[in-house]
């Protein structure tokens, strides 16, 4: 799945939360999209099975689309954590950072989740090469690395 559909995809759980109504109209005004372009990316999301869509009509997630969408939003908040609480990253920062998650695979997320030390071990180990840096310099270069990954 691109990038983009995952944004769509995160977008309709998020909308869809509290019992609220997703709609190509409030998709395209928070993506800042057209809404034939939304409604383009919910026919393509309805095709792959991720959610359940007639023209006109709200948009709800399947099974399928929902354990998606929440795994997608997990990674976001895991690694906007990682930001606010490892780097000391401002969080309105944190929150642009959007596209990282992305390049996160499912193993990936699963060690930083799931090791007993977390992101924090991983940190400590990327941190190693810059010890005598100062933190600041680190987290440029932590940054600049992780930027250069990205598609």
């Amino acid at each position: 799945m691109t990038i983009a559909m995952q944004n769509y995809l995160e977008l309709i759980y998020e909308l869809s939360l509290d019992g609220k109504k997703a709609r190509v109209s409030d998709i395209a005004k928070q993506l800042g999209v057209s809404k034939p372009s939304v409604n383009n990316a919910v026919v393509v999301l309805a095709k792959n099975g991720y959610v359940d869509y007639e023209k006109y009509a709200d948009i709800k997630l399947t099974n399928k689309g929902r354990k998606t969408a929440e795994f997608i939003c997990s990674k976001h908040q895991t690694i906007k954590q990682l930001f606010i609480e490892v780097l000391n990253i401002d969080e309105k920062i944190a929150d642009t950072a959007t596209a990282i998650p992305h390049c996160v695979d499912e193993e990936e997320y699963d060690w930083i989740t799931n090791n007993p030390l977390g992101y924090r071990k991983w940190f400590n180990e990327i941190n190693a090469p810059y010890k005598e840096a100062s933190k600041e310099q680190f987290r440029q270069a932590f940054l600049s690395h992780v930027m250069s990954t990205l598609p």
